[in-house]
């Protein structure tokens, strides 16, 4: 078997029928002392529903105190039961098929609406001998006849939403009587109706489906014109009636929105039409999208095709029931939709990183369509839009280098409120929750996304307080976790391998249902391969930093930090702060050098501070390991095992950089340290320039810098002091106690607090406005990812690092 050693050097330790990374047994082998020999010196190649709630009193609670503690979480067991780690080619196997999923995504894929579909085989054909007894689209009949459930119903099958399942069951039992066929169908159909009925007096309103107070009373006409045998004046009925007449007798609006704006600008109710009535279809007509399609409804184009005989609403619908063979969607296309969910998902689950040419071209595509005026829909060329979609949207276009403006986003500002539809009775938490997402990705000076970020922190806040997280567009399975995460570990504190691990917990797969004017599946965005994938490439990842903690440790007993006062849960939280952001098998080099060099930092810092306290004890380290100064002459034994250390960490890092990659930087290493020495020389506090300092020792370590006339660019430059400054700042404010909810409702009053949201937005400016500059793109990101790991310590509470510790490195998933 091959696993990677400390800087990415590919030793073997076993040999297996099918390569694996190291097991609990193996590991021990490299503890106790037999991996010296060949630690730093062996070449080769790399290995080619349960809510998760984050209540930091209940986290306390757990006391996870030391570095024993942390670790018990990971059970003796590991090779034998629970995770076998899987081979390279597994992962392989599913990341293919994921790519293939990506690649063949075309206009998104959702399940069939028997609503829809029902809609659409009403329409008569009228051009076979002036005869009209025979359905236009008879393979939507065909469809019909051969989907109904077992218990006479038609619908989601694995869950029963009454909405849901009495809208298509009525929709389909109108279809086969309206073309008197299937008549055991139709009665099973009918008395799965009078069977369940009564259930909608108890239904869950969060759950009802779109519109629903429309289309069934609509299609309850229907079904009394066809002397369907269903009871029309049960109470339950008589409600939803009374419901729609207040609606529709009012003399102004319907749903909030004014009759004259329906004919006049697109709005939500073009969706629906088919429940409507009293329409101006000549005016409607001038507000179709360029398919054909009325707000890409099947159902709603079914109903204007009918009343109007539009040729481009025949078009959109003969092409949605050609390329879904029958059975249509409740909305076509999802093209947008699914692509920016699709990577959405993917990014948190922590396997985004296989798929970095797939989502630049579905990124490609969303920016083709993307309208700075009005933002995006579900479907592409749509003439509306919805805040969900449009922020999403923003956020995954900014933070892959595209120019995208948030200004659209005061089309979906009422006051000082935000809305995703307007005319909504109740704001969704999903489309709130997603423009929080989208607000913390904010450049300095842009306003409305600063206004969005209070309101829906509010928001959100209140909907967990009052229990009410319930969605009116998707049924997933932890939402209210989701939420608290959000709130909890602001994007700027949110290290990517935490996101992951947790979400990986609240991802619901294939279970996930998304509520339309019926329930409906989204296979690109919800599936069980993204989820087993997650999981195996956490387990593989998991495997291998558990290795590198055994190799940090043998590390920390054969230099002694300890004579430094450095514990061991700080050489832990150091490695974790590192593998929770550099968390790939492959950079592992990176990862170590980034945890070494935050150990190798305080070993000098704690030295100048205790010992090396004047300008010339702290000048002559420097210059001994300039090699200026015979270290034998003029050294303690406490200078010279930091010398010692801190040359063995110099040179090991450059040979196995120079081993793996071919790149020599010993030189520039050396500069690096030498320049933060200098720095350290001439201050009292010793914390400056030590994120730049970490910045530039990863980078170098993956090899990332050619060559030094990167350092003198302005654009480098920038990024350098910004990122100092802030992780000063930082560690003052940290100094400061300021605690995290103090931080998140803004009450400190802390102009250093406020100093530091404001240059992290500068930060992210320079990382992400500009993707075009000299700076490669690998750096900015490795300064954005050091600037998080200081803002999370300072952020986040002892308790729940050491809850973090333990989910992230010890705890299988």
């Amino acid at each position: 078997m091959q696993v990677i050693s400390s800087y990415g050097v590919c030793c073997t330790i076993h040999q297996f029928n099918n390569p694996t990374l190291l097991s609990t047994k193996q590991a021990e082998f490299i503890k106790h002392g037999h991996s010296r020999n060949w630690l730093f010196q062996n070449k080769g190649s790399s290995l080619v529903h349960k809510p998760v709630r984050f209540n930091c009193a209940r986290i306390a609670a757990s006391n996870f105190g030391n570095v024993d503690e942390l670790q018990s979480d990971y059970p003796d067991n590991y090779e034998e039961e629970d995770i076998q780690v899987t081979t390279a080619i597994q992962i392989k196997n599913l990341t293919e098929e994921i790519k293939h999923m990506l690649s063949s995504m075309g206009d998104g894929r959702s399940s069939v609406s028997p609503y829809d579909t029902a809609w659409v085989s009403f329409i008569r054909d009228t051009n076979i001998n002036g005869s009209s007894e025979r359905p236009l689209f008879p393979s939507c009949l065909k469809w019909i006849e051969d989907n109904q459930l077992p218990d006479g119903s038609w619908g989601e099958e694995l869950v029963f939403c009454i909405y849901d399942r009495l809208l298509n069951t009525l929709a389909c039992v109108v279809a086969l009587t309206l073309w008197n066929t299937s008549l055991r169908k139709r009665n099973k159909g009918v008395m799965f109706i009078k069977e369940n009925l009564s259930k909608l007096e108890t239904g869950e309103v969060e759950n009802m489906t779109c519109g629903f107070e429309f289309v069934f009373p609509a299609l309850l006409e229907k079904a009394q014109k066809l002397d369907i045998d269903i009871p029309y004046d049960v109470p339950v009925l008589m409600e939803i009636y009374a419901r729609r007449e207040a609606k529709f007798t009012s003399h102004t609006s319907y749903c909030r929105i004014p009759k004259d704006v329906i004919h006049t600008i697109p709005t939500t109710v073009l969706f629906s039409l088919e429940g409507l009535r009293d329409l101006d279809w000549q005016r409607l007509l001038k507000l179709q999208m360029q398919d054909g399609s009325f707000l890409t409804s099947p159902a709603s184009t079914a109903i204007a095709f009918m009343e109007t005989n539009d040729q481009k609403c025949l078009g959109f619908l003969q092409n949605v029931v050609e390329k879904c063979n029958g059975g249509v969607p409740h909305s076509y296309p999802v093209d947008m939709q699914a692509r920016l969910w699709a990577i959405d998902r993917l990014q948190r689950l922590g396997i985004s990183y296989y798929f970095a040419e797939e989502f630049k071209q579905l990124l490609d595509h969303v920016s083709r369509y993307w309208n700075e005026e009005i933002g995006i829909f579900g479907g592409r060329n749509s003439n509306f839009c919805d805040v969900d979609d449009t922020c999403m949207a923003i956020r995954l276009l900014r933070l892959h280098g595209f120019d995208v403006s948030p200004d659209v986003l005061n089309k979906f500002k009422d006051g000082d409120q935000f809305f995703c539809l307007r005319g909504e009775l109740n704001k969704s938490p999903t489309a709130m929750y997603n423009l929080y997402r989208c607000s913390q990705a904010l450049f300095p000076g842009e306003k409305i996304l600063e206004e969005a970020k209070n309101f829906t922190y509010n928001f959100l806040q209140q909907c967990l307080a009052n229990n009410q997280s319930s969605d009116k567009w998707v049924i997933a399975k932890d939402i209210p976790g989701e939420m608290q995460y959000a709130l909890e570990f602001p994007w700027y504190a949110s290290l990517p391998r935490v996101e992951s691990r947790l979400y990986i917990e609240q991802y619901g797969g294939a279970d996930d249902i998304w509520i339309g004017k019926t329930l409906y599946r989204m296979p690109d965005v919800s599936n069980n391969v993204y989820l087993q994938a997650a999981k195996l490439d956490y387990n593989r990842c998991q495997s291998q930093h558990r290795f590198e903690w055994l190799i940090m440790q043998e590390w920390y007993e054969k230099c002694n930090f300890q004579h430094f006062g450095i514990s061991k849960k700080y050489l832990l939280v150091s490695y974790f702060l590192a593998a929770a952001s550099t968390f790939e098998v492959e950079k592992s080099r990176e990862r170590l050098a980034w945890a070494k060099s935050r150990i190798i930092c305080k070993m000098i810092t704690s030295y100048f501070n205790e010992e090396a306290t004047d300008w010339t004890t702290r000048n002559s380290l420097l210059m001994e390991l300039k090699g200026f100064h015979d270290m034998s002459k003029n050294s303690n034994k406490t200078k010279e095992m930091v010398l010692n250390n801190l040359r063995q960490f110099l040179h090991q890092l450059s040979k196995a950089t120079y081993e793996d990659l071919g790149r020599e930087i010993h030189h520039q290493l050396h500069n690096a340290w030498e320049t933060w020495l200098m720095s350290l020389r001439e201050e009292k506090n010793t914390c400056q320039e030590e994120a730049e300092l970490l910045v530039q020792t990863i980078y170098l370590s993956a090899g990332h810098m050619k060559h030094d006339e990167i350092l003198f660019d302005a654009e480098y430059n920038s990024l350098s002091i910004l990122t100092n400054k802030i992780c000063r700042m930082l560690n003052e404010l940290q100094n400061d106690k300021i605690s995290a909810d103090q931080w998140c409702s803004r009450t400190t009053g802390s102009s250093k607090a406020t100093d530091i949201e404001l240059d992290m937005q500068a930060l992210v400016n320079l990382v992400f406005g500009n993707y075009s500059s000299n700076v490669n793109q690998d750096i900015k990101q490795i300064f954005f990812a050091v600037a998080k790991t200081f803002y999370y310590t300072t952020h986040i509470t002892e308790e729940v690092i050491n809850f973090h510790i333990s989910k992230v490195l010890f705890q299988q998933v």
